[in-house]
């Protein structure tokens, strides 16, 4: 029962109307939104409206909420689930963003800090924490590479069986052993690139272990998608199959 009415609910969500201001946020801070088919944008407008609606956010650091940032986190969200249906990151209750890269000042405590480097962060127990100066410059070049958004939120998708551990599971077994032999190679050969100092395509970030690997290439995969199939063609092919999307068609 508890489940159809949050159903019932969401459906109501998905039909609402759409706020005409949100198309300007979408446009100018989502990058890969002009590239979408009409279909894929109507699509990822719905997600917009279920993430906004269903999640609580909370500003910190003398930011204040507002929808643009609402609809820019959300909507670079959507992107990861253009070819799914009926999923909305259940698992993650609160999405907290701060003006600014954060970082910690004790183990139970988080405050702003400029000059970190720390710009966000996904916990398994349902909290997002993002600076929101990062997802602006993130969201604002789809190419770059770089997409904190994007990052944080492979990190819960990678949190789904329980730990954040870079193992992804899909629909068949041959598949998710496939999965583990390309992301074993190629974390390695990260790994002995980024020792010794050579220049990647993907962030020698993803070489600090294997849940950082899956979030630096699910960041190749939506912002470089025709690098990352030209030099990684294996990865590419097996996150096309995990997202169900391909997004060289969006450039």
């Amino acid at each position: 029962m508890i489940n159809w009415c949050k159903n019932r609910r969401r459906k109501r969500r998905i039909r609402a109307p759409w706020p005409a201001a949100w198309d300007s946020i979408l446009e100018n801070n989502v990058g890969q939104f002009k590239g979408l088919s009409s279909t894929e944008k109507d699509k990822l407008k719905a997600i917009t409206k279920v993430i906004v609606s269903e999640k609580n956010w909370e500003a910190h650091g003398g930011l204040e909420m507002s929808d643009e940032i609402k609809v820019t986190i959300s909507g670079t969200v959507a992107l990861l689930l253009l070819g799914v249906s009926d999923f909305y990151f259940d698992r993650v209750s609160t999405i907290i963003v701060f003006p600014h890269p954060i970082r910690r000042e004790s183990r139970d405590g988080l405050i702003v800090g400029e000059e970190s480097h720390h710009a966000g962060e996904a916990w398994q127990s349902g909290q997002v924490v993002l600076s929101w100066q990062d997802v602006l410059s993130d969201s604002r070049n789809p190419a770059d590479g770089r997409n904190l958004v994007i990052h944080e939120f492979a990190h819960c998708l990678d949190g789904l069986d329980g730990e954040m551990g870079g193992s992804l599971s899909f629909d068949d077994s041959a598949t998710t052993e496939r999965w583990q032999q390309v992301c074993n190679s190629e974390f390695e050969a990260l790994s002995v690139a980024a020792t010794l100092g050579q220049e990647t395509l993907l962030d020698h970030y993803g070489a600090t272990d294997q849940a950082e690997f899956f979030a630096v290439s699910t960041e190749a995969f939506f912002e470089q998608p025709r690098q990352l199939k030209h030099e990684h063609a294996d990865l590419f092919d097996l996150l096309v199959e995990y997202y169900r999307v391909d997004p060289i068609e969006w450039t």
